[in-house]
């Protein structure tokens, strides 16, 4: 068993501890993080072959919250196992999935699992916060390929003051509740909830945010340093058959990608989609011009879906 491994910073107002080498050593990469009195775990793991007949990434992200994290025994006599998840925990999974997923070579066919499990809750720092950067951090000092460390922070706006990292109670009073993760210079994911607030009140949240976020991504960044491990390579072609695949895939979507700019510029801004129904029913509708589009670049129609994989990454840059 490795030997535990502290890293700690002062973090609005607070101290955040990440904790190596106590729980989950087999898993590529774990830690737990502290901040007040809630503990999170986070473990990553990624399997050592590739699955077979994938054309996406297989990445899944769990939470899991416990009855004894919160000092509770779970049910009757009869029934002590933890049910489904609830939909709490099921939005702060996707909270850290939206946040990591990016980072991620879209290639990669590896099975990857982040779980997220919370310890312990004093009932004032919630744990999707820190869950997040535990996350980041489980795959910072992991060797799974991954384009991190990132941070989150909330912001909360109360008598005009900003806070961060408000607790429950400071968040009722807050005109803002803002959650957001990224770096100090880059911002990749945002979720907000708020009165009516002036666009520089939105703002000016962000830098104030933004400049908070360099504490908790420089302390990932000190524990890669102490005990993280190489990165595997997980997308160079092993062989001549694999090298031709590559090859053949890099082909088609240069072909393809100068025409799905062109097709996004008119099929979403020119006439902008107000629903996602009508956004589903463009993507759609791009998807089918650029099938026709390769047909008629004398790519074959079993290779057309290889152009056609990069419509959502044309269509979110």
């Amino acid at each position: 068993m490795p030997d535990s491994k502290k890293f700690t910073v002062q973090w609005g107002g607070k101290d955040l501890i990440i904790e190596t080498g106590v729980f989950a050593n087999q898993a590529n990469g774990s830690c737990t993080v502290q901040y007040g009195d809630t503990v999170v775990l986070a473990s990553a793991c990624m399997s050592e072959s590739v699955r077979e007949g994938l054309d996406f990434f297989p990445l899944q992200v769990e939470y899991e919250e416990r009855f004894y994290a919160a000092g509770r025994i779970k049910g009757s006599r009869f029934m002590k196992k933890e049910g489904r998840p609830t939909d709490e925990a099921i939005l702060v999974a996707r909270y850290i999935d939206r946040a990591v997923r990016p980072l991620f070579d879209d290639r990669m066919r590896n099975e990857i699992q982040v779980v997220v499990t919370c310890l312990q809750f004093d009932g004032e720092n919630d744990p999707d916060i820190i869950g997040l950067i535990a996350a980041s951090c489980a795959l910072h000092i992991s060797d799974i390929p991954w384009d991190g460390p990132i941070a989150d922070i909330r912001i909360g706006q109360i008598e005009g003051e900003w806070v961060i990292n408000p607790s429950y109670d400071a968040r009722k009073k807050s005109a803002l509740d803002l959650s957001f993760a990224g770096t100090s210079d880059k911002v990749i994911m945002i979720e907000a909830g708020c009165d009516q607030v002036p666009e520089a009140t939105a703002l000016d949240a962000f830098a104030f945010g933004s400049k908070h976020l360099a504490a908790p991504v420089k302390l990932i960044e000190e524990a890669r340093a102490a005990l993280g491990k190489k990165k595997r390579d997980m997308v160079s072609p092993k062989n001549d058959d694999e090298k031709a695949k590559f090859e053949k895939r890099d082909k088609i979507q240069a072909i393809a990608r100068p025409f799905l700019v062109k097709a996004v510029n008119e099929l979403f801004f020119a006439t902008p989609q107000a629903t996602k129904v009508e956004r589903a029913k463009q993507k759609s509708e791009l998807k089918k011009r650029c099938e026709a589009f390769l047909l008629t670049q004398g790519v074959e129609a079993a290779d057309v879906k290889l152009g056609t994989s990069i419509a959502e990454e044309v269509l979110e840059a």
